[in-house]
């Protein structure tokens, strides 16, 4: 299953101090892609954090396209059997 969001990340980090904004970004796709699945075991894939961290800390991108799909979890000592999400830009 993969479904495409975008997520405006402008407003979300509105408020953040300049050195805190790749991090806060990285923080609110998560916690969205938490929301929007349900599953607490997110992902995120290297690409997203090339684009995010692209132009420095300061300067993300106004917008991401993101990319949420659900792969079976390998882990044994895991819940939930296939319940992994991968966040891809």
């Amino acid at each position: 299953m993969t479904r495409e969001y975008t997520i405006t990340i402008h407003k979300r980090i509105h408020g953040a101090g300049f050195k805190k904004h790749a991090p806060w970004a990285f923080k609110e796709s998560w916690e969205f892609a938490m929301k929007e699945t349900e599953t607490p075991d997110v992902c995120i894939d290297t690409r997203l954090n090339k684009t995010v961290w692209a132009k420095g800390i300061r300067n993300v991108p106004h917008s991401i396209h993101e990319q949420l799909s659900r792969k079976c979890n390998e882990d044994e000592d895991s819940p939930s059997l296939c319940l992994k999400n991968v966040l891809r830009y």
